[in-house]
């Protein structure tokens, strides 16, 4: 027998990019269950983006400053980040085209040494 065995998707974490937001799966979501929000960043060499957690207490703390706090907004199977900004600087830097597209999904892995959600374009 040579069975080829299906991955579970369920289980995968995603994150997909609209043209107004960031969508992160249920599996993704875990690692954010405990914030209201989060940091975004873009590695322009690596091609990664970056989505961090932000604790409450790191808030109350004054680590990071407001303006660099975007929210994420968790409903029962995903969260979501609004920021029209990002992804258009995401489209003008890795040429995403919404007209042909109406999303972008990739693979997302959490390092937890970073505490960073990393998704390789």
């Amino acid at each position: 027998m040579n069975f080829e065995w299906s991955t579970n998707d369920i289980a995968t974490m995603t994150l997909t990019i609209y043209e107004t937001n960031l969508t992160l799966n249920k599996a993704a979501c875990v690692h954010f269950e405990d914030v209201n929000y989060v940091l975004l960043g873009i590695d322009y060499e690596a091609k990664q983006i970056g989505i961090k957690p932000v604790t409450k207490q790191e808030i109350d703390d004054g680590i990071y400053p407001s303006s660099q706090l975007h929210r994420i907004s968790l409903g029962k199977s995903y969260g979501r980040i609004s920021n029209k900004s990002f992804v258009y600087d995401l489209t003008q830097k890795f040429g995403f085209d919404f007209s042909e597209n109406q999303c972008y999904k990739y693979t997302v892995k959490y390092d937890v040494v970073h505490a960073i959600m990393i998704a390789q374009l």
